[in-house]
């Protein structure tokens, strides 16, 4: 062989290695994705491993998320039975005062079930009663104040959901 063959035979071996050491790095780029993946430590040794493992992940998101629907079951229950609608209605009880001293305030979760309470603001005294709503009825009988400010919060609550239900719209459009 002379010199010359020897030259070109070096410089395609050195081409060939240039593109299988690029063929390498490209190659390498999936193995660092799927290395990714198992980034606790376990490897798997082949496919059937690895497809294994992933399928195993995915059951673990499936338990997650059926825990989180579960959860958020329970938190819609307990937000269903807290505060969420109230009605103010102040006003006189005695004729002869001023100042809308008195009150009569409801309190309603989204049963429209809770408490009205109302205050009696007098020159000598004042008196507060509570008494129990349920589904925007009560067993005892109502004063007109008591039944505005349930009205009131039953009102307030409609414009929220109006309010809400046109947003909704609006971003759906």
């Amino acid at each position: 062989m002379n010199g010359q063959t020897l030259t070109i035979t070096s410089l395609v071996l050195s081409i060939i290695a240039v593109i299988a050491g690029v063929y390498a790095v490209i190659a390498a780029g999936p193995a660092r994705a799927w290395r990714k993946q198992f980034s606790d430590g376990n490897l798997p040794e082949n496919a059937g491993q690895a497809i294994a493992a992933l399928a195993a992940k995915v059951q673990g998101l499936e338990n997650g998320q059926e825990m989180g629907s579960a959860n958020l079951s329970r938190l819609e229950e307990l937000l269903g039975q807290s505060i969420q609608h109230v009605g103010l209605i102040r006003y006189n009880s005695l004729a002869d005062e001023g100042g809308n001293l008195s009150f009569s305030l409801a309190l309603l979760d989204a049963h429209h079930s809770g408490v009205v309470i109302t205050s009696l603001h007098g020159r000598q005294q004042s008196r507060t009663y509570a008494k129990h709503i349920n589904e925007a009825e009560s067993a005892t009988t109502l004063s007109d104040e008591e039944q505005n400010a349930i009205f009131d919060a039953l009102k307030r609550a409609r414009q929220k959901q109006k309010s809400k239900n046109g947003k909704t719209n609006q971003q759906n459009h």
